[in-house]
């Protein structure tokens, strides 16, 4: 800006005059001296004797010459050049509104992605624990030793050498299912990983002692909080053990995997008071860890849960030897 008039000088002098036309702005802003094209005041004796004046004679000499035509499709702002060496900035000056062009994009949009509609196909699951000895291997965990099997022929042969009567038939171990299983599976963000792999051991052990024989209950962090056949709707709180007899298969990391920032971790003093509840109601708990051994909780070590690691190298005789 040069002098002592602004734009806002420009605009009350612009509607006291009533300019429509973009030469109207023009030529105020240039007897203002903030812009315009150059304007002649030859001749005009009271040009230095105000603002407006010259102003005014240039809007008369316009409505003596007659309305001007209007332009046609004008721009939306319209540059007007200063005088050289002026030492003033280019005025925008406004015009009607016209409708944007619309944006035409320099780049093509990408192509579609192939088989974006088709089917995902599921990708194969490889079970924590080998397939040819998870069987065995559950049914050494969850079998209990009763004495249903054959006749026990040397035990027989002894009482009767010794001239003692046979007050029973004595038979051979047998394990066996029949009493049921009680599985609990965690659903915590820890085990999220290792969902199918529940799921997996849930049908072999439905296969293994009957549907009608297997009770799953699902809960989250540890079963003290709450646990049931379904949705957390479904869960009971707080959880109650089976009938005397019924093996306990847990399935959880027993609260040693996931984040230590986790506020709903499960503590070692929930899990004892879990573990003792199954105990006392004469049932046989045992947990299946999908952790390595070195990551085990020092309070499951030591308690009397017997625990396995849920991984591929797991055998049978380790499992046997988790339940002696």
């Amino acid at each position: 800006m040069m002098g002592e008039a602004w734009l806002g000088d420009v605009a009350r002098a612009a509607r006291a005059l009533d300019a429509r036309t973009p030469d109207d702005f023009a030529r105020i802003a240039g007897l203002l001296g903030v812009g315009g094209g150059p304007v002649d005041t030859a001749g005009q004796p009271g040009a230095q004797q105000g603002r407006g004046q010259p102003a005014r004679q240039a809007a008369a000499r316009e409505e003596q010459s007659g309305p001007r035509p209007p332009e046609q499709n004008p721009p939306l702002f319209e540059r007007r050049p200063t005088p050289a060496g002026a030492g003033t900035v280019t005025v925008l000056v406004p015009v009607e509104q016209q409708t944007r062009h619309p944006t035409r994009w320099t780049t093509d949009t990408l192509a579609r992605p192939r088989g974006r509609d088709e089917a995902r196909t599921r990708l194969p699951h490889l079970p924590l624990l080998a397939p040819r000895s998870t069987a065995a291997l559950l049914t050494v965990l969850l079998a209990r030793i009763t004495r249903d099997g054959e006749l026990d022929v040397e035990r027989a042969t002894e009482e009767l050498a010794r001239a003692r009567p046979l007050t029973a038939i004595p038979r051979l171990p047998l394990p066996t299912l029949r009493y049921g299983v009680q599985i609990l599976a965690d659903t915590s963000a820890a085990m999220e990983p290792f969902a199918r792999d529940v799921e997996d051991v849930i049908g072999h052990v439905r296969a293994l002692a009957g549907v009608a024989g297997t009770q799953v209950l699902r809960f989250a962090d540890v079963p003290l909080r709450g646990a049931g056949p379904g949705p957390r709707t479904t869960w009971q709180r707080p959880y109650r053990p089976p009938r005397p007899g019924v093996r306990v298969l847990i399935l959880s990391d027993l609260g040693a995997g996931g984040s230590e920032l986790n506020p709903w971790r499960a503590t070692e003093q929930e899990w004892r008071t879990t573990i003792e509840s199954v105990q006392q109601r004469g049932c046989e708990p045992v947990a299946l860890v999908p952790l390595p051994e070195r990551h085990w909780p020092d309070w499951a070590v030591r308690s009397r849960l017997p625990m396995v690691a849920w991984d591929r190298g797991t055998t049978v005789g380790k499992a046997l030897g988790a339940r002696r």
